[in-house]
């Protein structure tokens, strides 16, 4: 599948490459190397274009020209272009004749709107956008993807997997918490696998990637 991003080197992480990432971030850092092999979940919340793009298409329908969703989603033309090349790619959107058309029938679509519900019921303002706005957060729900289940992890922990601050991890676990992703282990965390958030972030990861690398 032809997903571009931008003029970037970048690989889709899979089980097959993470060791890839992990010699790249000795080399250049653990952001960087999650940068250049980035999971489903990276890869469809890396700007806000593509963020704003993927949140209207699980929210509503219509048709759209370039210029109007730009405009919709007060974004720049080329970002947006640049975005729906990938979204269509990964069937969240149709193409036809020069317009977009949100795909209803989009695993992609349909399972943002479900983290979205699941989030907004745990009292996120817009839980989506929550979810994938900050940086911070993106990249720590990406070092959680790859927890094993009864892993028990501190807050040192996150900030050697993502590079963050300790402060910035800090400041975010507890908004997680709040969610139902992580729950308190002892003096550290664990992933909550039964939060209904982290359930709809991993089948997300799972279908931009089931997707993105079909034949």
């Amino acid at each position: 599948m032809a997903l571009h991003v931008d003029s970037r080197d970048w690989t889709l992480r899979t089980t097959h490459n993470r060791d890839d990432m992990w010699g790249l971030a000795d080399e250049e850092g653990i952001q960087a190397a999650r940068a250049a092999y980035p999971s489903g979940w990276l890869f469809l919340t890396r700007d806000s274009a593509t963020r704003e793009l993927v949140r209207l298409a699980a929210a509503t329908g219509g048709e759209w020209e370039l210029e109007e969703l730009a405009h919709e989603l007060d974004q720049g033309a080329d970002s947006v272009d640049r975005s729906l090349d990938d979204l269509v790619e990964l069937h969240v959107f149709r193409k036809d004749d020069g317009t977009y058309r949100p795909n209803s029938e989009s695993v992609i679509a349909n399972t943002v709107a479900q983290l979205r519900g699941a989030a907004d019921e745990r009292g996120a303002s817009d839980g989506f956008r929550d979810l994938t706005r900050p940086k911070e957060v993106r990249l720590l729900l990406d070092a959680l993807l790859a927890m094993d289940q009864n892993e028990v992890f501190t807050q040192d922990d996150l900030h050697q997997l993502v590079g963050l601050s300790r402060k910035s991890v800090w400041m975010h676990v507890e908004p997680l918490a709040d969610l139902g992703v992580l729950t308190e282990s002892g003096d550290g965390y664990k992933v909550n696998e039964s939060s209904s958030v982290f359930a709809q972030i991993r089948a997300l990861n799972a279908a931009v990637l089931g997707t993105a690398l079909s034949p």
